[in-house]
C-alpha cells in the first residue's frame, strides 16, 4: 500500500482545516494547493464564515489595481480572480465593489464580490448624466439589497438603480442636488451634502424624503463624510486647511454624532467613539469593531492618501495610512510595506486609494 501524500488527505478533513483559517487569503492559498484541494470545497463561500476581515486598500494605477492587506502588511499586485481588467474599482463596507470599465462617457457598471466571484451587471452610465464623467477620485455610492444608489460628487446629480433596471433614474428631490457621502442602514440612505452639511434621510425602498437632518456648527470649510456606528450616525469633518498646513500638528478631524432614535435629532461632537475604528478616504467613510484585534486601535481614525512624483516620463504614485487619534488629536503614519510601494501612474491621472470590506456573503 502507498503511502498517503498531502494530495490524499480526505475532503472532509481538508474542509475542517480550510474552515479554520481566518484571513481570505489564505483560504485561496488553501484551493491553490492540488485540484484534489481545490475540489473539495467548490467555492470560498461554501465554508463556514471566518471573523470579521479588517479592511482592505484598493490602490489604483496605471498598470492594474493594487490591493493592501492591512491584517499581512502586505500588498497584492495581482487581483483576485474576480475582478475585470482595466477596471475601476470603488470599495465599500458591504464586501462588493462598483466596478467602472470604458472611457469618453461610455461606461459599463457592475457590482463584483472579487473573493466569491459573483457579479451582477448594472445599466450603463447615460452618456449625458455625470455618472458619465466620473474620475477615480468622484465616485461615491452605496447599496441596498436592491437599489444602488450613486453620485459624482463634483457635479449635479444623484442617480439610482434597482437591480434589474435598463437604465439608471434620477433621484428627483428639490433640496438633494448634490452629494458628496452615500451611507446605507437600516432600510434608509443617509444623502450628504457637503456645501451645506445637511443630511438627506431616504427610504431605502421608495427612495421618498423621510427628514432632513440639519447641519452641526462648523467654522471652516469642510470635508465630510457620514459613517454608521454601533446604530448611530457619525459626521466625520476635515478641515480643508490641512492641505495647506500640512506638517501642522493641529486637531483637523472632529467628529459629530446624532442619537436617531432622539425625538430631537441633533448633532453633538464627541472625542470618543468608544470600541471603533474610523476608516475614512476621500470617497466614503466605515466603522469597524475593534474587539479584540491587536492591529487596530480603539477611537481612531485611520485615513488614506496618495502623492504623485518623479518626471514626466517617469510618474508613480505612493499610497500612506495615518492613524488619527480623536481624544489626544496626535496623529501617525503606519510603517510597512506600503510605505516602499510606487504605482505607475500618468500625467493628468488622480488616483485615490479607497477602503474596503471583504466578505463571502
Amino acid at each position: 500500500m502507498a503511502p498517503m501524500g498531502w494530495s490524499d488527505l480526505p475532503s472532509e478533513l481538508l474542509i475542517t482545516i480550510a474552515g479554520n483559517l481566518t484571513e481570505f487569503t489564505d483560504r485561496i492559498r488553501f484551493r491553490s494547493v492540488c485540484s484534489h484541494w481545490r475540489s473539495s470545497f467548490p467555492s470560498l463561500s461554501f465554508l463556514p464564515l471566518p471573523p470579521q476581515q479588517l479592511p482592505w486598500l484598493v490602490l489604483p494605477s496605471t498598470t492594474c489595481t493594487h490591493f493592501y492587506s492591512l491584517s499581512e502588511n502586505r500588498v497584492y499586485a495581482t487581483p483576485p480572480p474576480g475582478i475585470p481588467n482595466n477596471s475601476r474599482l470603488f470599495g465599500s463596507a458591504s464586501g462588493w465593489f462598483l466596478s467602472l470599465s470604458g472611457r469618453n462617457r461610455h461606461i459599463t457598471i457592475s457590482l463584483i464580490n472579487p473573493f466569491t466571484g459573483a457579479s451582477i451587471g448594472l445599466p450603463s452610465a447615460n452618456p449625458g448624466s455625470s455618472l458619465a464623467y466620473v474620475g477615480d477620485d468622484t465616485l461615491i455610492w452605496d447599496r441596498s439589497d436592491s437599489v444602488v444608489v450613486a453620485a459624482c460628487n463634483t457635479r449635479e446629480g444623484v442617480f439610482y438603480c434597482r437591480l434589474g433596471d435598463s437604465a439608471w433614474s434620477s433621484i428627483e428631490n428639490q433640496e438633494l442636488n448634490t452629494a458628496s457621502s452615500i451611507t446605507f442602514y437600516d432600510g434608509k440612505f443617509y444623502i450628504l451634502q457637503v456645501d451645506m452639511c445637511e443630511t438627506t434621510v431616504l427610504d431605502g425602498e421608495t427612495l421618498e424624503q423621510i427628514t432632513v437632518i440639519a447641519a452641526p456648527q462648523l467654522n471652516t470649510p469642510v470635508e465630510a463624510h457620514l459613517s454608521m456606528s454601533s446604530g448611530e450616525l457619525l459626521l466625520l469633518v476635515k478641515s480643508r486647511w490641512m492641505y495647506l498646513f500640512p506638517d501642522c500638528d493641529s486637531q483637523f478631524y472632529k467628529v459629530h454624532r446624532v442619537d436617531l432614535n432622539d425625538e430631537l435629532v441633533e448633532w453633538s461632537e464627541v472625542n470618543d467613539i468608544g470600541n471603533q475604528a474610523l476608516f475614512v478616504d476621500n470617497l466614503h467613510c466605515f466603522s469597524v469593531e475593534v474587539g479584540d484585534n491587536s492591529l487596530l486601535k480603539r477611537n481612531c481614525i485611520y485615513s488614506a492618501q496618495s502623492k504623485t512624483s518623479g518626471g514626466s516620463r517617469n510618474l508613480s504614485r505612493s499610497y500612506s495610512i495615518s492613524i488619527f487619534y480623536l481624544g489626544n488629536g496626535n496623529c501617525e503614519c503606519i510603517e510597512g510595506a506600503l510605505i516602499k510601494f510606487r504605482a505607475a501612474s500618468s500625467r493628468g491621472a488622480v488616483s485615490v486609494p479607497t477602503w474596503a470590506l471583504l466578505s463571502l456573503n
